[in-house]
This record gives C-alpha cells, structure tokens and sequence, in this order.
C-alpha cells in the first residue's frame, strides 16, 4: 500500500479521519487502516456495514516473551510462577502466522522485555514485518544498547515505581527522541495521584528546588492501568480503588487538563463507560474489552489466551494448533466473546 494521504469518514459519527497509512487489511466485513510510525490505527465497517465486534484475527497481540523476574513486586498479577524466556524462533513462528493482521504486538511478560536475550532480534523482526513492538519497562538497570534498540519500537513505557530508577530512565528515553509513556497503577493509595494528573497537576516534582524529575513537556501519555488482584496481588485486594474513586476518574479523565495524552487499560475503561457518557472522537476512539474481539496474549511457554488477566487454566489453550483456529474456533476463545456480546463492560476474567 502507498503510503499516501487518505481520508477516512464515519458516515454514522460524522467524523472524517485524514492521514498516510502504509498497512492495510480489508475484508468482506472491515476494513484496518495503520500507520506504522504514528501508531494510528483506524478500524471501521466496509461499505457502511457496522464496525465489527471481532476481527478475523486479532490486530494486537500481547507477547509474554519473558519467562521471570527478578523484581518481585507484591502486587504483581503475573504471581510466582518461573518458566524460561520465549525462544526466538517461538516468536517467529507468531509472528509468520499473524503478520499480516497484526499491527502491532506489545512485549511483556514476567520481567523486562528489554532484558531477553534476544530483545534486538524480537524487535528488529518485528519491524522487518511491518508489526510495530512497544514494551513496558521498569528502567533498572537500563543500557544504552537497549535504549538504541528501543529507538525502533513504537513507543516504551516505564512503570511508576516511585523510585530514582524510574525517573532516570524516563528521561533517558525521553532524550533518545523515544515516545516515552509512564504507566501507572490506579489503585486506592494512587488515586490522588491519578486525580492530579488528569487536573492538570505535576505530581512528578522533587529535590529542594521542587525542580521537574524529568522533562514532563516532552512526555507523550501518562496510561492508567487498573489495579487487578490476582497473582501475588490476591493478597492485598485493599489496593482496588472503590466505587467513589472510580466515578471521579470517570467523569473527569475524558476532560484531562495536559499537555501529553493520557490513556487506560480496558478494563479501566469498561467503569469509563459505566459512570459517564462517552461521545464523539471519545466514542471512536474508546472501547471497552477488547479480549478475545482484537487482541490476545500469549505466555512465555506458547499458550494463547484471551488476555493476561485470565485463568490460565480455563482460558489458556495450547499453540500446537495455529492461531486462526485458536482464534476463531476454541472453546475458552468462543466462551469470552459470548460473555462480552451479552454484557459488553462486564469481564469474564472476574475483574
């Protein structure tokens, strides 16, 4: 596809999208238009059919290509398990299935995917396929050969531990010209934070200056991700925020006060759609669980589920048999979407 100016228009909204778009998938049904260096994503129905409840594949898949960690964070809702890092070739092998549908994959797992030993290859053959990789980061022990590397993904997050660590490589991204975004838990204990920085609000300030502890103008999203307790968060479920707290963030975060963008997880975005209404450009752009509908997550061992947050017993199911027919005709798969068609903000992972 040419990478050339399109206009895209929403007949039903009203609403015309106008960019270049360099990958494009289309079927009877839909239509994906992605622009693999902005990271825009446009998804609508062919022909003014509606927008389609699943994709025929999924156009984001979640990679667990880490096995284990070394952080051994209490909240964590990966839990205690330990199993060695995905194999290249194991990623290959995904990604030769799905590239043509996939848009962008973002790598996880139990520890920092820029600590894999294969982290330049994983990204370098993404890239290679027109999927573009993003990862989560907790900055420890950070290098410049994985910033460099990092120059090739579409965006990095660093996980707000609150720490030095945190702070010193969001800024060092920051510098590398990498689209740099925080990610930060929004629990009880985090929810004036939260509250501040969709107000408008520098909570990132310290020293005896109270000078800035990176430079928060060139940040591109603050991303708020819901607390879920489950792994080793099972056994600190006061970390949840309450029913207050999350019609606060509701009713204000779609009128945040910033000068980067800010962004949820789903499954914060199911109360969004709970507490208020959601219009316009908020409407195209917001949806609420996407599981099993346009992404999935695969463990560091080669089994796909609907998303990371599910039981990997119920929901898991072995990649011996290909991603299509995992994807449109397994059990756990099919069982997810019937939950999500009959109560759309609901979770089926219990969350």
């Amino acid at each position: 596809m040419k990478n050339s100016a399109q206009t895209i228009v929403d007949k039903k909204d009203r609403i015309a999208i106008v960019s270049t778009f360099d990958k494009c998938f289309s079927n009877t049904d839909y239509e994906i238009f992605f622009n693999t260096e902005t990271g825009l994503e446009v998804l609508k129905g062919k022909d003014d059919k509606p927008d389609p409840f699943v994709t025929e594949l999924p156009t984001l898949l979640d990679i667990g290509i880490m096995g284990h960690c070394h952080n051994q964070c209490g909240f964590c809702y990966q839990g205690n398990d330990e199993q060695p890092n995905m194999t290249f070739e194991n990623f290959k092998t995904i990604i030769d299935q799905v590239k043509h549908h996939v848009n962008q994959v973002a790598l996880g797992g139990r520890g920092d995917p820029n600590k894999h030993e294969d982290f330049k290859k994983i990204v370098e053959y993404s890239r290679k396929n027109k999927v573009v990789p993003n990862y989560t980061t907790s900055g420890k022990n950070l290098t410049d050969e994985e910033i460099e590397i990092s120059k090739q993904c579409g965006a990095v997050a660093v996980s707000d531990y609150g720490t030095p660590t945190t702070y010193e490589a969001i800024q060092r991204f920051i510098d590398a010209d990498i689209k740099t975004n925080i990610h930060l838990m929004f629990t009880n204990a985090s929810f004036q934070k939260c509250l501040k920085i969709i107000l408008g609000y520098n909570p990132w300030i310290g020293g005896i200056e109270r000078s800035e502890l990176f430079d928060i103008k060139k940040l591109n999203a603050v991303i708020f991700l819901l607390f879920k307790a489950q792994g080793r968060g099972a056994n600190c479920p006061d970390m949840a925020p309450n029913k207050y707290q999350l019609k606060v963030v509701a009713e204000s975060i779609l009128k945040s006060r910033n000068t980067f963008k800010i962004g949820m997880d789903s499954c914060l975005a199911n109360h969004i759609f709970k507490f208020t209404e959601v219009k316009g450009l908020n409407k195209l752009s917001l949806d609420s669980c996407e599981g099993a509908r346009m992404s999935a997550y695969i463990t560091p061992d080669m089994k796909m589920m609907p998303c990371s947050f599910a039981d990997h017993t119920s929901f898991s199911v072995d990649m011996k048999k290909p991603i299509e027919y995992i994807w449109q005709k397994s059990r756990p798969f099919t069982k997810f979407r019937t939950v999500l068609k009959k109560t759309p903000f609901s979770c089926p992972a219990g969350f």
